[in-house]
């Protein structure tokens, strides 16, 4: 998803009358990510907060080509922005296939207020 889609796909879900677990976790971590300035002790929470509550998130992340394993004293900023938009992007993906396979409220509003998605949730 570009930035405009992720931007566009957290803003229609802060218009959602309930939150779920999965649809927070999403805008901690859009917001651990917009946080000027960067907040590494609040982003490395978030990432092993994500890991402990969506155990595949871990699987799939390190299944990427691009992930490389480090240490964690080893971790930069870079590699904690760029973890968090990769677990975001799967988050993202997890929460649009629930909403696909049965939860259409939700994908009504984002189709009915956020045009530039609307070609992203028909694939």
């Amino acid at each position: 998803m570009t930035d405009q889609q992720i931007s566009a796909f957290v803003n229609a879900l802060r218009y959602t009358n309930q939150i779920t677990p999965l649809q927070k976790d999403i805008l901690d971590t859009w917001d651990a990510l917009q946080k000027k300035p960067f907040d590494t002790e609040a982003a490395h929470r978030r990432i092993v907060s994500n890991n402990v509550n969506h155990p595949d998130l871990f699987v799939a992340i390190s299944a990427m080509p691009d992930v490389i394993q480090k240490p964690f004293d080893a971790v930069t900023q870079e590699d904690m922005i760029f973890n968090l938009r990769r677990q975001l992007e799967v988050l993202a993906a997890k929460e649009m296939e629930a909403h696909i396979n049965g939860n259409f409220q939700f994908a009504s509003q984002l189709v009915r207020y956020h045009a530039p998605l609307r070609n992203y949730l028909l694939y």
